[in-house]
């Protein structure tokens, strides 16, 4: 008893001392801030040909101010078969679309095979003596090889359910000699693609964005194009684009590919989505998990001596895939987009094993849906100790 009771008379004692000692001290200074999130909304399902051992993924969105919009995207007309072709759907307001209808399908010799990754913009271009209204933008490959190179259809409709090509490449591969780049063992270049366009005067002049892959390794360039006349058209110098401020998924800094843009000519400012590496090593191990949107001033870019400022990122956690890939922004009709800042993205997405495998009927490229979600800003006030005291 007497040495319990010792023990809570030292207990007391402790308590006495903290609980009478009077002053604990001066309060930490606090400080009231604004603090900016950039949010998804949960993302919708735009088209897919689902139930079929097909895809669709790349989009390419042409936004009407009455709440429809034109997406081309890439898709295979045959099942199990990969062979691409550009298709087209008029989306709804109400979430409904027409058919999908093929559009661009491989026709000449140097598009023999796939015919894919469209951008689509307005602009006055005039070849072989007639004038068109809109101009497709599209990667393809000859079938015997493995490069890909960039071409461009017209058309005056974008309803039209074909549209005509330019005859011979519009940006070809980076080495001169025919056939495949070799990079030693069975690695090959993989060559020029997907490009992405904006209108620079909403006439002739466009500012087209595409991926190298060669020796020299992946990065994105761009060009100033004068379009306004197939017949000399200005092709413009490839600039390589500043990644400055671009981070990987660990942090470290970036390089990036397959991306698309959309411009703010007023606020001079340039829109772009893109995949965030590295890719998992997971089948399917070529596709990567996120997309990020990044902006910078127009000039800037230009310049090449801007840098990006991130968003917000699409990963599983928003969209409820696994794999998050080939985004487009949408954009009205020259490629412009007012509300920079909150963008709505069309996505891909696509399942990982064990739910697919590298095997007949059960390639992860069957599961390669387009979804759209938009992004928000939201500003909050934050309370927080005072910096500095």
């Amino acid at each position: 008893m007497r040495k319990g009771f010792h023990l809570l008379g030292l207990c007391l004692s402790v308590l006495a001392a903290v609980s009478c000692g009077g002053d604990n001290g001066p309060e930490t200074p606090e400080e009231t801030i604004e603090v900016t999130d950039y949010i998804f909304s949960k993302p919708s399902f735009v088209f897919g040909f689902t139930g079929q051992n097909r895809y669709s993924y790349c989009p390419s969105i042409v936004a009407n101010t009455d709440g429809t919009s034109h997406v081309f995207f890439c898709g295979n007309p045959n099942q199990n078969i990969m062979v691409d072709n550009v298709y087209h759907i008029v989306e709804n307001a109400n979430g409904t679309h027409s058919p999908a209808v093929s559009v661009l399908q491989p026709s000449l010799s140097w598009d023999s095979h796939h015919t894919c990754d469209p951008s689509v913009i307005e602009g006055q271009f005039k070849m072989d003596g007639t004038s068109y209204k809109y101009a497709l933008f599209f990667l393809s490959n000859p079938k015997e090889y493995y490069y890909n190179e960039i071409g461009v259809a017209f058309s005056n409709d974008l309803n039209a359910a074909s549209w005509v090509k330019y005859p011979v490449q519009l940006v070809p591969k980076t080495w001169p000699e025919e056939g495949d780049q070799s990079l030693g063992g069975n690695a090959r270049s993989w060559g020029v693609g997907q490009p992405s366009a904006v209108s620079l005067d909403k006439k002739g002049k466009v500012l087209l964005t595409y991926t190298i892959g060669d020796s020299n390794g992946t990065r994105v360039v761009f060009r100033e194009m004068d379009l306004s006349d197939m017949s000399k058209p200005g092709l413009g110098v490839a600039k390589d684009m500043n990644r400055a401020g671009l981070d990987n998924l660990n942090g470290a800094s970036d390089y990036t590919c397959n991306c698309d843009f959309a411009i703010a000519p007023e606020e001079n400012k340039i829109v772009m989505v893109r995949p965030v590496q590295p890719h998992p090593g997971t089948y399917p191990a070529y596709i990567p998990v996120a997309q990020e949107v990044d902006y910078m001033d127009l000039d800037g870019f230009l310049a090449g001596i801007g840098r990006w400022t991130a968003l917000a990122r699409i990963d599983a956690d928003v969209s409820g895939f696994p794999r998050n890939h080939n985004a487009g922004l949408s954009r009205d009709s020259f490629g412009h987009i007012k509300e920079w800042e909150t963008p709505t993205v069309y996505f891909t997405v696509s399942k990982e094993a064990p739910d697919v495998n590298a095997s007949t009927g059960r390639h992860a490229e069957w599961t390669y849906h387009i979804y759209k979600t938009k992004l928000t800003k939201r500003v909050r006030t934050v309370t927080r100790p005072k910096q500095g005291s």
